[in-house]
């Protein structure tokens, strides 16, 4: 049981997915030892697997994990706010809160150019791969935790939470990469504090400003912010 949870410490302050390099290295565990308790974790939800490495499972308890403020705005005052957003653009609107270390989509509205990329199904991804879970990582935290052996891809992470926070919006950039995009930007309580982020996203269509999109996302996270400080 010491080794699981030694495994799961190392899980459970990762933002970006864990080899079983990672893993060994970190823990300082036999490869053979750590295969063999990730396979088992696996089969039990205590951890997933994220493209080649791990991440903590949904059924991992979050011990540790600092809690954040609840996104407590009624849905009949923010669904308003989103539907007209998806009105203005005919893309994909979601609204999204951080769990850990993913994020929950609460709200989703659906554009016709929708994304074949699996993530548009989900309810719940890792934070550092979507653009709604990197604002909320940004502003949830000052600096991401490096990992040996991922030291560019934390420096990396590091400097673009840091941008979203000096700029209050984000652009997924693997997005880019196939002509579709994701940007998101912060929503706010009433003492401030980042509760949850919109996010729009949908496929690289001929005559869609990106520039105007983003305008409009933060537009909308403008109008929940100031929502959300009209509550008592």
């Amino acid at each position: 049981m010491h080794r699981v949870g030694v495994i799961m410490a190392e899980l459970a302050e990762a933002t970006v997915p864990l080899s079983l390099t990672d893993l060994t290295h970190c823990t300082g565990l036999p490869k053979t030892t750590v295969h063999r308790l990730l396979a088992s974790m696996c089969d039990a939800g205590l951890v997933r697997r994220a493209g080649a490495g791990f991440l903590l499972g949904l059924a991992a308890p979050r011990v540790g994990v600092p809690a954040r403020p609840s996104f407590a705005l009624p849905r009949r005052w923010y669904l308003p706010h989103l539907v007209e957003l998806y009105e203005r653009t005919h893309q994909m609107v979601s609204l999204g809160v951080l769990v850990g270390d993913e994020v929950e989509f609460i709200e989703r509205i659906y554009g016709p150019e929708r994304l074949d990329d699996g993530a548009e199904d989900a309810d719940r991804l890792p934070a550092a791969l979507t653009a709604a879970g990197r604002v909320l990582l940004a502003f949830a935290q000052a600096e991401p935790p490096r990992r040996p052996g991922k030291a560019t891809a934390g420096a990396g992470l590091a400097r673009s939470l840091a941008d979203i926070r000096r700029r209050r919006i984000a652009v997924h950039a693997d997005a880019l990469d196939t002509g579709a995009f994701r940007a998101a930007a912060p929503v706010a309580d009433r003492a401030g504090r980042v509760v949850a982020a919109v996010e729009i996203g949908g496929g690289g269509c001929p005559g869609v400003c990106v520039t105007m999109l983003v305008e409009q996302v933060r537009r909308t996270a403008h109008a929940l912010t100031a929502a959300a400080r009209c509550l008592n």
